[in-house]
């Protein structure tokens, strides 16, 4: 039997969660019930697809974060991308991209130069065997992100993808405003 990596909230938990947020709500104010459980759904959500897809890349002695490195090196066409690139791509920082990188190179799916006139410049540029690796991977990878949204109709996908997109520029919004 395989053993499941779901990270599913329970009726249980998601009970839990809700006693939780009414009790934030009435003791704090400024969240109302249906916000805070549509903002639950969606991290549990959004965990719970996180780690069925970490399941995935495990299997194949990588992270989601070197399959994301991997995905946008291929793009690049052979020019690498900085390591401060891929950070902002990422949303994550240049330490983190430089331990990403080096487990990569350590496996031979990407190679490292530096810049000629600024040898602070890092350039990472994918090997032909992480070519070979994202070609035989990525088949599979996406079967199973297409077996999860087959649910969904069509139009349920162009729904998601436009409050997604609202939600982002909410988010945006919020950043330049200053709050939290």
């Amino acid at each position: 039997m395989k053993k499941s990596h779901k990270k599913e909230a329970s009726p249980l938990q998601m009970e839990q969660a809700r006693k939780r947020l009414r009790e934030s709500s009435q003791r704090y104010g400024k969240l109302s019930l249906s916000t805070g459980e549509t903002f639950l759904q969606f991290l549990y959500t959004f965990e719970s697809m996180a780690a069925h897809l970490s399941c995935q890349t495990r299997q194949k002695g990588l992270t989601r974060a070197g399959l994301n490195v991997l995905a946008i090196l291929r793009s690049s066409e052979g020019k690498g991308c900085q390591h401060n690139q891929i950070s902002r791509l990422l949303l994550v920082s240049r330490a983190n991209i430089t331990g990403v990188v080096n487990s990569l190179i350590r496996q031979g799916l990407v190679e490292r130069d530096y810049d000629r006139k600024d040898r602070r410049v890092c350039i990472a540029r994918i090997t032909r065997k992480g070519e070979a690796f994202l070609d035989s991977f990525l088949p599979d990878y996406h079967a199973v992100i297409e077996s999860v949204f087959s649910r969904l109709s069509v139009e349920d996908k162009r729904t998601f993808n436009r409050l997604m997109e609202k939600l982002r520029n909410a988010i945006d919004g919020s950043k330049d405003q200053g709050s939290i």
